[in-house]
């Protein structure tokens, strides 16, 4: 075992990988525009992940500080994992305060996998990296039951449909042990709000961005289009309901940011 976490390749016959062969001209140019963009926002908290981020340390260190036996976690969608891999680093992970046994990112990026196994390389060798480059939905459809004690997903389920969401709560809630929880720091709707609402309130937040000088006017154009074709946030009354469905006592909201687009919430599975 290297220094660095293993990055395991997608399942050749899936879907999800011929969709990143057909993209594997392109693929890294997009990842790095996007990714410059995106790190613009953060140098400066512009998105205000600083305090969701705080407030997931906090939560992680109260509910798994003490627990008994190092954490099996599972990370959705973990894209290049720099903020996760900072907070587990801050919470003593992995054979301090927060005891990890083993962590598993999932995403459809190889580019971002590869900057993951870096910012994640700490936790070698106590903890048992793996990194997969797949769908988050398949794979979380084909791990066994009550396999992991944490799974969290950032920024990244708001991406699927309502019905889709509904799907994977489900699914995660099966790999998840009794008392297991799903920690999910992503956007949501205002209550009462609609989507053409959010995309306004949204394109007003990302002009304030390009007058401010944080990042040009074309990659504003790229976030909002992005957005446009790609974000389904749902308000936090709907997830509740959602959660419930899914086998989850709730979902509970433990911050949200002064802009109300970020919100840290937790599902809790019953033990």
């Amino acid at each position: 075992m290297g220094g660095t976490a293993d990055v395991l390749p997608p399942e050749h016959d899936s879907v999800s990988a011929r969709l990143a062969d057909s993209q594997c001209d392109t693929s890294v140019a997009i990842f790095k525009q996007s990714w410059s963009t995106y790190h613009k926002l953060l140098e400066v908290d512009f998105l205000e992940h600083r305090a969701l981020y705080t407030a997931l340390r906090a939560m992680l260190l109260a509910s798994f500080g003490a627990h008994a036996t190092p954490v099996a976690m599972l990370d959705l969608g973990c894209g290049d994992a720099m903020q996760i891999a900072a907070s587990l680093r801050q919470c003593g992970a992995p054979g301090g305060e927060l005891r990890l046994a083993c962590y598993t990112g999932v995403d459809m990026s190889a580019p971002a996998l590869d900057l993951a196994a870096e910012y994640l390389s700490f936790l070698k060798p106590e903890c048992d990296v793996q990194l997969v480059e797949q769908d988050m939905k398949e794979f979380v459809a084909a791990s066994p039951s009550q396999s992991y004690d944490l799974a969290f997903a950032s920024f990244a389920m708001h991406h699927l449909s309502l019905d889709g969401k509904i799907e994977f709560a489900a699914q995660v809630a099966r790999c998840l042990k009794p008392g297991g929880m799903f920690v999910l720091v992503d956007i949501f709707l205002k209550e009462g709000e609609d989507r053409v609402q959010y995309m306004k309130r949204y394109r007003t937040n990302i002009d304030e961005a390009v007058t401010r000088g944080i990042i040009e006017a074309g990659e504003a154009e790229t976030v909002m289009a992005h957005i446009d074709e790609f974000d389904f946030p749902e308000s936090l009354l709907e997830f509740d309901g959602l959660a419930k469905g899914a086998g989850f006592e709730s979902a509970d909201c433990l911050l949200t940011d002064s802009k109300e687009f970020g919100r840290l919430v937790v599902l809790r599975k019953p033990r």
